[in-house]
């Protein structure tokens, strides 16, 4: 016990604390003009504190990739799940939606996620690249499934859905930094449109 509360929960909470300071700095500031005194300060705690936390600013932008990615992959598995016997385009509004909701509500993980990890050093990139790998099978496994009920052509997805992927975080980083934002409607049917054309053609 430490002031009355168990010393796990209070590390758990100070590394919340820490994970939410990296996302505001990170997409605030960017992660290559960053620092750990700006996330210590931001977060109210000390450098030592930090680092019985994490070795550094790379492994605190790792953690914070993996959280929201693994959220938003979640969300549009489940999602995918769920409208298993829905026509194609209809999973395609609700997975799409799903993702939006999860990545693009906050600008910070949209920024952190799909802007900031790109170039943030060999470790970083390795493991964008995973993740990239993971939901290329999570797509590719959707189409196949609609290619089998006939509602798109038999075909090989790997680079379709590499494009979908592109296109789909572009416009989510954009809408998600916009202000005014489109009506989250709107953009659900420009990426269906995307989306449709690359699983068609």
């Amino acid at each position: 016990m430490y002031a009355g509360q168990p010393v796990e929960d209070r590390q758990r909470q100070r590394r919340a604390r820490f994970l939410e300071s990296g996302l505001t700095v990170f997409a605030r500031d960017g992660y290559a003009n960053s620092s750990v005194g700006a996330i210590c300060k931001d977060a109210g705690l000390s450098s030592r504190q930090f680092y019985e936390e994490f070795t550094g600013r790379e492994s605190l932008l790792l953690e914070l990739y993996e959280q929201i990615d693994r959220e938003s992959r979640e969300a549009v598995a489940a999602t995918i799940a769920e409208h298993s016997d829905a026509s194609a385009i209809d999973i395609i509004d609700a997975a799409v939606r799903a993702y939006i909701e999860s990545i693009g509500r906050d600008p910070r993980k949209a920024r952190v996620a799909l802007v900031e990890v790109v170039g943030a050093g060999p470790k970083v990139e390795k493991f964008r690249l995973e993740l990239r790998r993971a939901w290329g099978a999570l797509l590719a496994s959707a189409a196949e499934d609609a290619a089998l009920h006939g509602e798109i052509p038999p075909g090989d997805y790997e680079m379709r859905v590499l494009a979908i992927i592109g296109a789909v975080n572009y416009v989510v980083d954009a809408w998600s930094g916009s202000e005014p934002r489109q009506p989250l409607d709107d953009v659900i049917r420009v990426l269906r449109r995307v989306i449709m054309g690359a699983v068609t053609a």
